[in-house]
């Protein structure tokens, strides 16, 4: 995207009515209810007259929310990835309207150490400093939409040298198929290799013999050590043109592709770049279609005239990422306790992990207006109207502490949460409650998912009334879910509640997911529920003792009939319950682990981007093995969000989120 002059929106405090200024210059328009109206293509006044109807007649919560919400999911937040400007311009919103609305720092012992910031270790990421490349007069582009990219593959350098197409890079294929004759040598030299492996006419693998799948000498390892061996000081990898295989049309992220497989430069060739490669190297004599098809039968290793000037400059950064965490100190005897309210702050930037559109993945703005602009923009509220509630209260009192908590890299694993659970700020056995909102902004026909009853004894009792005078229709699934960052504290054994929408929508991490089709009354709606539930538990004597949530005791009212019946189901006798939940996947029961043998079309796996010979390894930062996989599926719910974490055959290691759904007889 198009960076925004940082004197648009600088790293300071900012008055209310420029927020609110800002606010509604980037709002597109829309109605504030469930119906939205697009403003996309409305000119100016257009849109300037029905944002004033709308706010004209909503209250002046829904108003504040559409302030927090437009902000953070506006492109000057550049999607809030963790390590980039826009995430940091997003923590400075958050940490200003805590101090604003009267919370302190919580992250350190007061005095100039206390810092609204809790800092933690993301690993690292590659930055290229530098990239060209050039052979003779053809040169070539870098950028991910352009020609090359310099990948994390390798390592970085300079390089003058000549140039070796080596085929596929595969040293020991099926039938005893080799890339390379017997005195191939690269020393001093530049390998050129294609991706994949030997594929027929319509770009299906030759070993596999399944569409759009490949064997383990498919990936990136065995090649580059293949071709480090041979002495080669780089490589090109070109994308195999007419290859089965959606990546095919990409290149990897310049200075993606984690650690280094090889000590030397690796770069990564469009299939357009990889013509004119081949075009300049041999003189015109041949194409990279037709040493493609030799490379599909055998070693078709060939010199290239002139000489490679390659510049690859990669340096390795740390990421560090950031929770923001605001404390409402408690009154009397209570204090000392902690309620939690928290939701992730972070979202996919422009989605070059975790996106569910394959088309625009690491290519255009993920905004995350749902997720989770809108969890967000509802604990800024309650905040507020807490800490108000909180300061009206006599010196008599009886209070517990509340922590408000933006969390970071919720989208890459919970890592925020589950360092907060490792690190807290008081002793752990001292939070007695934590709520969690992820997604609250598209809720459909009013209905709002809230779990986590069960977790805490005498919960439910103490939530009925309270879910009894809601707007809104609250369904109490029957299982907890897993997928948030309300799972890092019920594994400290901490009593969860979990608000997310009811009825899911096909925007979600996509560039789709934008302000102007939130339904911000029935969202204000959602944060009024947590904050009427988290201002009672502050003042009730008695906390909620842990338990271990499997099934839900009983439907309440609200509850559909589709999930009332598998209740009934999964509570009437003692035989093993079978998953009630589609994945999409054929596992291999050949082969150590969850390795992906086939995707069923439609299903979550293929929605979510899973791919054939991919190795699932864990569920919910949890390792798993087979047996452990159809143990989750078991445990699962239709609407889940799992994070589920994925080897590559080509050696990247990923992590995809995949939406249940309710089995409908399919595997």
């Amino acid at each position: 995207m198009t960076h925004l002059d940082a004197r648009a929106f600088p790293l300071r405090p900012m008055s209310r009515g420029a927020v609110l200024l800002a606010s509604l210059s980037a709002l597109a328009g829309g109605a504030f209810g469930q119906e939205t109206v697009a403003t996309q293509e409305s000119t100016a006044a257009e849109s300037r007259a029905l944002i004033a109807e709308a706010l004209a007649g909503v209250s002046g919560e829904v108003r504040t929310f559409n302030d927090h919400l437009t902000i953070l999911a506006s492109p000057w937040m550049e999607g809030r990835l963790p390590g980039t400007r826009g995430m940091e311009l997003a923590k400075e919103y958050m940490e200003f309207q805590f101090r604003a609305s009267g919370l302190l720092p919580a992250v350190g012992t007061g005095g100039e150490a206390a810092s609204f910031r809790q800092p933690f270790n993301l690993g690292s990421t590659n930055e290229v400093t530098a990239a060209s490349m050039a052979l003779g007069e053809t040169s070539f582009q870098h950028g991910e939409d352009r020609d090359f990219t310099v990948t994390g593959l390798g390592v970085g350098g300079e390089i003058a040298a000549p140039l070796v197409f080596v085929g596929y890079g595969i040293e020991d294929g099926r039938d005893r198929f080799t890339s390379f004759g017997e005195e191939t040598d690269l020393t001093g030299k530049v390998a050129v290799l294609l991706r994949f492996e030997p594929m027929d006419a319509e770009g299906n693998s030759l070993w596999t013999k399944r569409d759009g799948s490949w064997s383990r000498r498919a990936g990136f390892n065995g090649k580059l050590q293949a071709v480090a061996d041979r002495g080669a000081v780089g490589a090109i990898i070109l994308n195999t043109p007419g290859a089965n295989d959606a990546r095919v049309g990409t290149l990897l992220a310049a200075g993606g592709g984690g650690r280094a497989i090889a000590e030397i430069p690796v770069l990564h060739l469009s299939a357009e770049a990889g013509m004119r490669l081949v075009a300049a190297g041999t003189g015109g004599a041949k194409s990279l279609v037709g040493l493609r098809d030799e490379s599909n039968v055998g070693a078709a290793v060939t010199e290239f005239q002139g000489t490679a000037r390659i510049v690859a400059g990669l340096e390795r950064r740390a990421v560090v990422a950031e929770n923001v965490i605001g404390l409402l100190p408690g009154k009397g005897t209570l204090a000392d306790e902690y309620i939690v309210v928290g939701a992730h702050l972070d979202h996919l930037g422009q989605g070059s992990f975790g996106s569910r559109d394959r088309e625009n993945a690491g290519r255009q703005l993920h905004p995350g207006a749902d997720d989770n602009a809108s969890g967000s923009a509802g604990i800024i509220l309650i905040a507020d109207k807490m800490a108000r509630d909180y300061e009206a209260a006599g010196d008599g009192a009886n209070l517990r502490s509340v922590l408000f908590m933006g969390f970071s890299a919720e989208e890459s694993g919970l890592n925020g949460s589950n360092y907060y659970a490792n690190h807290p700020i008081a002793p752990i056995g001292k939070h007695v409650l934590m709520m969690n909102f992820d997604m609250i902004g598209r809720i459909k026909d009013r209905r709002l998912s809230l779990s986590g009853a069960g977790t805490g004894a005498g919960l439910q009792e103490f939530l009925d009334p309270i879910i009894d005078d809601s707007p809104l229709a609250i369904v109490q699934p029957e299982r907890m879910s897993g997928a948030s960052d309300h799972t890092s504290f019920m594994r400290k054994d901490m009593p969860v509640l979990f608000a997310i929408i009811a009825d899911f929508h096909a925007d979600y991490h996509t560039p789709r997911d934008v302000s102007s089709l939130i339904n911000r009354v029935d969202a204000v709606h959602a944060a009024n529920l947590f904050y009427e539930i988290a201002l009672a538990a502050a003042q009730r004597p008695e906390a909620f003792p842990f338990v271990e949530q499997r099934t839900r005791r009983r439907a309440r009212r609200n509850t559909a009939p589709a999930e009332a019946g598998a209740e009934a189901e999964a509570s009437g006798g003692g035989a093993p319950r079978a998953a009630t939940v589609q994945f999409g996947i054929r596992p291999s029961y050949t082969e150590e682990g969850v390795v992906v043998e086939g995707i069923t079309p439609g299903s979550p796996a293929a929605a979510a981007g899973l791919m054939k010979n991919d190795r699932i390894q864990t569920w919910n930062g949890e390792a798993v093995d087979l047996a452990g996989f159809s143990e989750k599926l078991k445990a699962a719910k239709p609407g889940d969000k799992v994070k589920v974490g994925v080897a590559r055959a080509s050696g990247e290691t990923v992590v995809v989120e995949v939406l249940l759904k309710a089995r409908s007889g399919g595997a």
